[in-house]
């Protein structure tokens, strides 16, 4: 998993052959390394000069998040679970224009460069950080690292000024504070013919489901430079060329990714080999709040595809509200249109800002209004097919698959049968899971290179892909898509009994370093992992049944 304002958590071994076995023997050359959550903003301005006030020469690059029109009228359609199309979304809910345009001329009139075009959910605006600091009544300093790297950052809240209070809720990218790390394990990994097998998808590829007509929506922080390690994938295992499915989306607005480190292809590869024939739209960004939010709101704009892959994410207190609130409003829009939006939980177990900190959980994942897909580890069989699983949890290099309660978010109506004492009242995550332990995680090409990568953001696009299959069997069979999928996976979850064959695999044991794995749901794995084929008849007949 790779965090948008800290630290990429997806795990990645290069190897030094072509072992396909999910199991292979111990490389001594490749030892694992610990990961460690990288330092919150505050932690990291203890440890830097302060620098003073950032001049001229800083360039800010601020998200303003928008006041939707009839709130509670949109409040009422999300819970619902009813959908409606970009123009009525348009119509009804989306910000005012004359409101917007006269927030950009007030500005524009601050100093700073400001640009809108409906219906977007925030107003995008670069200019010198004195500028930002004036307009938000903050004072904005340059930070210098024991490293050397130089971030800036303002520790109070901003005060939206009265100009931009009639339509403007929230502001983000008031800091770029960002640092990566990547993690290594032994080579080796689930083929593609693993993986589909593991998960009973074959039985849906059987059936002729391989994801054509669906396309999955990928927001990355990591560039993409070309498509050989794509192809080099595709071809070794048999999956048709990348190159007429997959469109990669950059704007100077989002900013420049960071190099390529693997976790883009990670989620096309892992994606291509569930759903051969679904698109791919990446969507490239700089991993800051603010240029992020940028692009997903451009995400969801275009509404190419009806589902998203999110391997992004940050720790959930040290997210400035700011940036949550932004990008919760998006979230909201393509709730309403229908679009199925699955995020990583996270890597360090119940631990996501550091063993030194309070179980905390990341952000976005812990949204009502997102899939949350935590971390396990499989098992198989002498004969080589799938066994059982554990939740992932590694206390020796303290990572495992994310969950816990959310500190903002009251828990939702669907998740209050499984309501916990240890989640005092708030979202519990995460909802769903699947393999994430990089010692038992998925064969991908990097670098030219076999490799072996784990993490929840592996676990991600492998639920991505999978309910790309299952929204395709819908739609042959006349019915809606998937869409929010957090309902109808409660409603299977608290059904099973009544469900065959069952939906999810339900992991009884092990833990995430804070919660242990129980029967039903729990905070180590939520339901489970799919059996697709059961997942898809279960869908079948919530739907069927009036289900959202």
């Amino acid at each position: 998993m790779k965090f948008r304002h800290v630290a990429l958590l997806g795990f990645f071994a290069l190897g030094l052959s072509t072992c396909q076995s999910p199991n292979p023997s111990p490389s001594p050359q490749v030892q694992r390394q610990i990961p460690k959550p990288p330092p919150t903003l505050a932690e990291a301005i203890s440890r830097a000069i302060d620098l003073g006030p950032a001049d001229q020469s800083t360039t800010v690059y601020l998200s303003f998040g928008l006041k939707v029109r009839n709130p509670d009228l949109l409040g009422r359609l999300l819970a619902s679970g009813k959908t409606i199309s970009p123009a009525t979304y348009a119509a009804d809910f989306a910000p005012d224009p004359a409101l917007v345009q006269r927030a950009v001329a007030a500005i524009d009139a601050a100093g700073l460069s400001a640009a809108w075009q409906a219906p977007s959910s925030l107003i995008a605006a670069d200019g010198p950080a004195p500028s930002a600091a004036s307009l938000l009544n903050v004072e904005i300093d340059s930070y210098r690292l024991p490293d050397g790297t130089v971030f800036y950052a303002a520790r109070d809240q901003p005060r939206i000024p009265a100009a931009l209070a009639a339509v403007v809720s929230n502001v983000s990218g008031l800091d770029d504070f960002r640092r990566t790390h990547g993690y290594a394990v032994r080579p080796g990994g689930l083929i593609p013919t693993d993986v589909v097998s593991y998960y009973n998808i074959q039985a849906l590829r059987d059936a002729g489901l391989d994801g054509t007509g669906q396309t999955i929506m990928l927001p990355e922080i990591d560039d993409l430079p070309n498509t050989s390690d794509l192809e080099k994938f595709a071809t070794k295992f048999g999956l048709p060329p990348f190159d007429p499915l997959l469109t990669v989306k950059r704007d100077p607005n989002w900013g420049t990714p960071e190099k390529a480190q693997g976790e883009t292809v990670l989620d096309l590869e892992i994606i291509h080999a569930v759903a051969p024939k679904a698109k791919l739209v990446v969507y490239l960004s700089a991993p800051d709040f603010g240029h992020g939010e940028r692009a997903f709101d451009q995400l969801v704009t275009d509404h190419l595809g009806s589902i998203i892959s999110e391997s992004l994410g940050s720790c959930e207190p040290d997210t400035p509200s700011g940036a949550r609130n932004v990008y919760a409003s998006i979230q909201d829009r393509a709730i309403a249109l229908g679009i199925s939006h699955f995020v990583a939980s996270g890597d360090n177990g119940a631990y996501t800002c550091g063993l030194d900190q309070e179980p905390a959980a990341s952000f976005p994942s812990t949204l009502p209004t997102i899939t949350a897909v935590g971390g396990t580890s499989v098992f198989e069989s002498a004969q080589g097919i799938y066994y059982k699983e554990h939740a992932w949890g590694s206390p020796i290099d303290q990572s495992g698959g994310g969950g816990g309660a959310s500190q903002f978010y009251a828990i939702p109506g669907y998740q209050k049968n499984e309501a916990k004492n240890a989640g005092r009242g708030e979202r519990q995550v995460p909802d769903v899971s699947a393999d994430g332990d990089p010692s038992t995680g998925f064969h991908v090409i990097f670098g030219g290179r076999d490799a072996q990568a784990g993490g929840t953001s592996a676990a991600t696009p492998l639920w991505a892909g999978t309910v790309a299959l299952v929204n395709q069997d819908l739609k042959q069979k006349g019915l809606r898509e998937v869409g929010f999928a957090n309902p109808a996976l409660y409603w299977m979850g608290e059904n099973a009994s009544k469900l065959s064959p069952q939906p999810f695999h339900d992991v009884t044991a092990g833990n995430n370093l804070g919660f242990d794995a129980a029967a039903g749901w729990d905070f180590a794995t939520g339901w489970g992992s799919m059996d697709a084929a059961g997942l898809d008849a279960a869908w079948i007949r919530y739907i069927k049944g009036g289900g959202g």
